[in-house]
């Protein structure tokens, strides 16, 4: 079988299950969960008594000598942005798990790919930590939703990890219009606040952080090689001694909380996940405290 045929036959599998999960009633909290865009301009109006003095339009008044206001109409449909990393470290699937970080990503992607189907809202598509990077404009429906889950399984070849800053920086060159991005990624990369606030500051921002267990806890297995998938470098790594094992845990766990803190102190709402989780359960449990948090 080509790598053609494979990714075909991935993306019809994580279809079905993204058709399975996005019942109506998931479809409902997905669109409960989320703002929407506010208001949209419409027309201009004369003033009447009672009309919100915010909304008068000084040019216009000062243009026809008669108070001017600026009428509104609610924008319903949103637009959501998947920026999904595409680093080597991504393709890295441990034992605990038959599919890679990017695998699962691709899963999680497909479930909020079709219930922003369901919603009728656009979906776009950021591939960053590879080269070339890739965007997918804004597009409805099946196809696109479709052809996001093609994309990602077929990145190109994964490299370094970029920057946060270089990240938030095409997020915000390539989607202007305000969106719910969503940032699929391990996040092995230096945390970086001012980054992620300005990708807050004009995007709803979640971050789904994705690891593989046996990155955050080596087994105990004796003495192996590793490879950096993201430089290369090989070295042998004696697992069995307790000592490293150790170090190796405190400095993955240390690394989270960094992120951790960087995304509370922003107000970011954000999803930490294994390759061997289940991540429905993880969504609608972000969906639901969404969903109260709007509802005050």
């Amino acid at each position: 079988m080509d790598k053609t045929q494979e990714i075909m036959q991935q993306v019809r599998r994580i279809e079905l299950l993204a058709r399975k999960v996005t019942t109506t009633t998931f479809a409902g909290q997905y669109r409960s969960s989320f703002r929407g865009q506010g208001l949209d301009f419409d027309d201009f109006r004369e003033y009447l008594p009672g009309d919100e003095p915010r909304f008068i339009d000084w040019k216009v008044t000062a243009r026809t000598g008669t108070p001017y206001v600026r009428k509104f109409h609610e924008e319903r449909e949103q637009a959501l942005l998947l920026a999904v990393d595409a680093s080597a470290s991504m393709r890295y699937a441990g034992g605990a798990s038959a599919d890679s970080k990017l695998e699962y990503a691709a899963r999680i992607a497909a479930v909020l790919a079709r219930s922003a189907v369901l919603n009728g809202d656009k979906i776009s598509l950021l591939l960053f930590g590879c080269r070339p990077h890739f965007y997918l404009p804004p597009a409805k429906g099946m196809m696109q939703c479709l052809r996001v889950v093609r994309e990602i399984l077929s990145a190109p070849t994964g490299g370094a990890d970029d920057s946060m800053e270089d990240v938030a920086a095409e997020i915000l060159r390539t989607q202007r219009k305000s969106a719910m991005c969503f940032l699929l990624s391990d996040f092995l990369t230096t945390p970086d606040k001012k980054a992620i606030g300005k990708l807050n500051f004009r995007h709803e921002l979640i971050p789904i952080r994705i690891n593989d267990p046996y990155e955050l806890e080596l087994p105990e297995v004796g003495r192996f090689y590793v490879q950096d998938p993201e430089s290369g470098e090989q070295y042998i790594a004696p697992a069995a001694t307790t000592a490293l094992r150790t170090a190796h845990s405190k400095a993955m766990k240390a690394h989270m909380v960094e992120w951790d803190r960087t995304f509370n102190q922003l107000g970011i709402d954000h999803l930490s996940l294994q390759t061997n989780h289940d991540f429905i359960t993880e969504l609608r449990k972000l969906f639901a405290r969404r969903s109260r948090m709007f509802a005050r």
